[in-house]
């Protein structure tokens, strides 16, 4: 097990937007300490151009409080949010009036609600586009499980990003129509749910990168599928690389599933809350926060990366 945080406080001057928040970065309580950096220069801390923290948020239900101050600790520049459904929209207006250089975007599906809407650094990113839709395969009783995305502009280095979120699909007893099916059977619809959900996202993610030129796309969320799944291979097989097992700095791998008990410790498993990038982004740091705040703010752990807008040099 390795499991390593190496964010540096120039990182943090440079990528940050307002935050209102005094705590250190990447810690959001004393049960959660930061180990000491890895980066050696102000140069290298650059290099990581962006910040992405990925965090279903259990439909409201956790400490929302928390939540907010969890996220300004790590004052990420993208934000993605799954099930962020009604009971949210105090913890978006919060984040939003103490970060004003945050921006919410894809926050409707039509007139609905989009449930997993993007937030990003307005004094990093300019918008170029975005949009959102459900997901095809999926129980379509539920309107959580969607697909945003936005096209960025670095500012600084008018370079471009396609980024993306999603929720991906599940199969329960829950959902009507499927209560006789046994376990294995709904599972077995579940897989292949989620390999058309990544078919979509692939299929999004290309079309945009032949409109906009652009090689440099990342996208996270909480998959619902983990490194054993054929949807997991789908991915990996379209070119893109995992931050957990990528980061070149650094990664936590820690044996424990990234979903939880609500306050309750998380088992040993592996992540279905993932980040994605393709070749033309380099991953450096990749983190899954496990604090006792994290804990009682949702059912799932977020999960953090620094990003460089460069080839990555293992790909």
């Amino acid at each position: 097990m390795k499991k390593l945080f190496p964010l540096s406080v120039t990182i943090l001057l440079l990528s940050c937007a307002s935050s209102s928040s005094s705590l250190p970065f990447g810690s959001s309580d004393a049960e959660s300490p930061i180990l000491e950096s890895s980066l050696s220069s102000a140069e290298e801390a650059i290099s990581a151009s962006f910040r992405l923290l990925s965090w279903n948020v259990y439909l409201g239900r956790g400490n929302m409080d928390y939540l907010v101050e969890i996220v300004e600790n790590y004052c990420p520049d993208i934000i993605n949010f799954q099930e962020c459904t009604v009971p949210c929209a105090n913890m978006k207006k919060d984040l939003l009036g103490r970060n004003p250089d945050y921006v919410l975007i894809d926050d409707a599906v039509g007139e609905m609600l989009c449930a997993t809407p993007i937030l990003f650094n307005a004094a990093k990113f300019d918008l170029l586009d975005n949009g959102t839709e459900m997901l095809k395969d999926a129980y379509q009783g539920v309107t959580t499980k969607s697909l945003a995305w936005a096209v960025l502009e670095e500012k600084e280095s008018e370079k471009l990003l396609i980024h993306l979120n999603f929720h991906g699909a599940v199969c329960t007893a829950n959902y009507d129509g499927y209560e006789t099916y046994t376990d294995e059977e709904r599972q077995e619809i579940a897989a292949t749910w989620r390999r058309g959900n990544v078919a979509q996202l692939m299929d999004k993610a290309e079309e945009l990168k032949e409109a906009y030129g652009c090689d440099a796309i990342s996208f996270s969320g909480d998959c619902n599928f983990d490194a054993d799944s054929l949807a997991y291979s789908d991915v990996l097989g379209r070119g893109y690389f995992d931050a957990e097992t990528s980061a070149t700095e650094s990664f936590c791998q820690d044996g424990l599933k990234t979903s939880h008990a609500l306050s309750g410790a998380p088992s040993e498993g592996k992540s279905i809350d993932h980040i994605f990038c393709s070749a033309g982004l380099w991953i450096k740091t990749h983190d899954i926060d496990r604090s006792a705040k994290a804990l009682k703010a949702s059912d799932h752990c977020p999960v953090i990366a620094d990003i460089a807008m460069e080839e990555a040099p293992y790909a």
